[in-house]
């Protein structure tokens, strides 16, 4: 699932039927349970990915360095390192520009989006009930009750 799909879901999802308020009350717990289950799930692979970059970045800092065994440089599918070693002041820019750092770096900015968007649909299902309350009471001031 991607946020896309996420996006399409909500459209589907945030729409609030005035015909059949009662019911469209009682889908707000479906509603949580369902972008709960979602936001978890991308928050799991949040953990798993910072924890990735979090590795990406000792081996590469490691790579680096020229510290790598040959079983380790084999292990990743690296050549020995033939650069100058970078001062201990250069290693976050060199790390910065590694492909293999950008590219996990790129998946968290990603997941983080993800959950923000899903974060942001959870905080308008809290708001649902308090919406449908207040449209009951519109309805009632307009019929004058």
């Amino acid at each position: 699932m991607n946020i896309e799909d996420i996006s399409a879901m909500w459209a589907g999802d945030c729409g609030i039927n005035r015909n059949d308020i009662t019911l469209e009350s009682l889908r707000t717990p479906n509603l949580h349970q369902k972008y709960l289950d979602i936001l978890m799930s991308f928050k799991s692979k949040l953990i798993k990915y910072t924890s990735d970059y979090q590795t990406i970045r000792e081996l590469k800092t490691r790579y680096y360095n020229g510290e790598l065994t040959k079983e380790e440089l084999e292990e990743h599918n690296l050549k020995q390192y033939q650069g100058l070693k970078p001062l201990k002041s250069a290693m976050s820019e060199k790390l910065d520009g590694d492909s293999d750092v950008i590219r996990i770096q790129l998946k968290i900015q990603y997941i983080e989006n993800a959950v923000y968007m899903l974060e942001s649909i959870l905080n308008q299902i809290k708001s649902r009930d308090w919406q449908i309350k207040n449209f009951i009471e519109y309805t009632k001031f307009v019929a004058g009750n």
